[in-house]
């Protein structure tokens, strides 16, 4: 409203602008023109051919119109546009309007700009996103998610799948929440897949000469390792966690405890897909707790657009839920979480309130990074 407001003070000495170059090229022409400023009141009111009086046929001295329009801006501003909210009555953090079409998801087809940006978190309403019962909508549920059950290691005929390594993963969220996912590999079924998946948490993927990680050759880098820089970088709300490293400079500096990435440094670029893009999906993607990549493994992730250093920004994700359009999207299973305390805390991330940013402009378009500050820390291989 205080925008609008400005604006409107804005236009006003526009308006006193406009007067000032007419008065001055008036002065200058001796023309015996009549030229007559009307008043937007008078001419709704039909008196606009009403001689209103005035010095050569102009309706105010410039000395009143100043006066006019100063103190008119003043009243604009001074008095609220918006009605007063009643007496008594209790601030909402999201209207019912506003409300209404978040669930329906054509907050932009209605213009209402509030929901479009989809701000749902901050005022009175929401629950504290700490407590494992704050649901994703800003209400406390009446108890914290228990998760769903352990996926059976089977494959898409149901013929067993052997587990060849399990990887745990160590999440922080909050201050004071912790918890472990616990992640069964499928190394017999696809071992290319599996052992790029196990490089990239053990000891860090390396696609550039080796010689480039030694000091004194004139570059940085290091190789691309999950525990150092690696994090829950989106929520798509009980459906699937994307994990990966948003950015390899960034990763370097922390590791290092650098102010700044170093010019020199040299991100290390996608791995060649051969073997592991030959490997196809052993199962779908039809129940919570697989473990998925892209199709050409770690770095393909994203649109193919982005930057070496940014490549990894979605390098393996896990389900919430059974999510048919991953298979669509030339993704495959390579893993599964292994008991119910990981699926428990699986549950728990997976129902974390998110940054929504544009909810509403598009429809269901709620997924976004996790509101309570997340990282992983610890990862070790079994």
């Amino acid at each position: 409203m205080l925008l609008l407001k400005l604006l409107i003070l804005q236009l006003s000495l526009s308006g006193v602008a406009s007067f000032s170059s007419t008065s001055r090229s008036m002065t200058q022409s001796k023309s015996s023109t009549e030229i007559n400023i009307v008043d937007n009141d008078e001419y709704e009111n039909g008196n606009a051919d009403k001689d209103v009086g005035g010095v050569g046929g102009v309706s105010k001295s410039r000395k009143q119109f100043l006066e006019s329009v100063l103190i008119s801006s003043a009243f604009m501003v001074a008095i609220p546009l918006s009605s007063p909210t009643p007496a008594g009555a209790t601030e909402r953090a999201i209207g019912a309007a506003e409300k209404r079409c978040r669930e329906e998801g054509n907050c932009l087809e209605k213009f209402d700009i509030d929901g479009a940006v989809g701000w749902n978190w901050g005022g009175k309403d929401r629950c504290d996103a700490t407590d494992p019962r704050c649901g994703l909508d800003g209400k406390l549920m009446e108890s914290a998610p228990t998760g769903e059950a352990v996926p059976q290691p089977v494959d898409k005929n149901g013929e067993e799948l052997k587990i060849t390594n399990i990887v745990n993963i160590e999440v922080s969220l909050g201050k004071k929440e912790k918890g472990t996912l616990a992640i069964g590999m499928y190394g017999d079924a696809s071992p290319a897949s599996v052992a790029q998946f196990i490089e990239f948490v053990q000891d860090g993927i390396v696609t550039t000469s080796k010689l480039m990680l030694e000091d004194g050759y004139g570059v940085s880098t290091s190789p691309i390792f999950f525990p150092i820089g690696g994090n829950l970088n989106v929520i798509y709300p009980q459906q699937r966690l994307d994990f990966g490293i948003l950015s390899q400079g960034t990763a370097y500096a922390r590791g290092r405890n650098l102010n700044k990435i170093p010019d020199n440094f040299v991100a290390q670029s996608r791995p060649k897909p051969d073997a592991v893009s030959k490997e196809t999906s052993i199962r779908t993607h039809s129940c919570a707790g697989l473990l998925s990549i892209p199709s050409k493994g770690l770095g393909y992730g994203g649109s193919g657009l982005e930057s070496d250093d940014e490549a990894f920004a979605s390098s393996f994700q896990i389900t919430g839920n059974n999510v048919p359009a991953m298979d669509r999207e030339s993704r495959k299973v390579i893993g599964q979480v292994m008991d119910e305390s990981s699926m428990a805390f699986l549950a728990r991330l997976a129902s974390t309130p998110t940054r929504k940013g544009l909810k509403g402009i598009i429809p269901g378009q709620n997924a976004g990074p996790p509101l309570l500050k997340t990282s992983v820390t610890s990862v070790s291989v079994q």
